[in-house]
């Protein structure tokens, strides 16, 4: 028999292939390992659990045309010996190095007077840079309400900060913002913004 790395390569495994390993709990004794095996060994030892919950039930409006606002996601949570913590102003600072998942909500609404086309702007800051394609809703009539929901994984370091911004853009009229929703069918209330965050591993 040749050497491993002289065997032709098999890009597609299926689940009952078998794989060459130890033993460490028997003397290091050679066994086979199915691939099942070892995908259910990878899927049990993975954890999710979620680090924060934050949801802002205030009007979110822009100061103007142009001018972004970070997105305010309630009272400031967490401390440095939190995987993750919030501020007020609705900057994430992770704390522990790793995986997570990062669920964004936001309540897009025109309120305020009619005439012409509101351009109200979305985007993910990462460490002080644009982390996200720019997303656009075109709003041309008030009481128009569109919710915004947006999941995505992201590999960070301690230390690393995280934000979203909304702006309306002068290529449209000075309307829209983030705004909670009461309702009176004994449902709670729509928040005008939410931000989950999962920590995997």
């Amino acid at each position: 028999m040749g050497k491993i790395s002289g065997y032709a390569n098999d890009s597609t495994p299926n689940l009952s292939d078998k794989l060459i390993g130890t033993d460490v709990d028997n003397l290091n004794a050679t066994k086979n390992f199915t691939v099942a095996s070892i995908v259910g060994l990878v899927a049990g030892s993975i954890q999710v659990n979620q680090v924060l919950n934050a949801p802002s039930f205030l009007d979110q409006e822009p100061l103007g045309l142009n001018s972004p606002l970070i997105v305010n996601f309630g009272a400031a949570q967490g401390t440095v010996n939190d995987d993750v913590m919030i501020d007020s102003a609705g900057k994430v600072t992770f704390n522990t190095t790793g995986l997570y998942l990062i669920n964004g909500f936001g309540s897009v609404w025109r309120q305020g007077s009619s005439g012409g086309v509101a351009i109200f702007a979305f985007r993910s800051v990462y460490n002080g840079v644009q982390s996200s394609a720019t997303k656009t809703f075109h709003i041309d009539s008030t009481g128009l309400s569109i919710p915004y929901e947006v999941t995505v994984p992201i590999q960070v370091t301690a230390g690393d900060q995280f934000w979203f911004e909304v702006m309306r853009d002068s290529t449209g009229v000075d309307s829209g913002g983030l705004y909670p929703t009461a309702l009176a069918g004994g449902w709670s209330q729509q928040p005008s913004s939410q931000l989950q965050i999962w920590k995997i591993g």
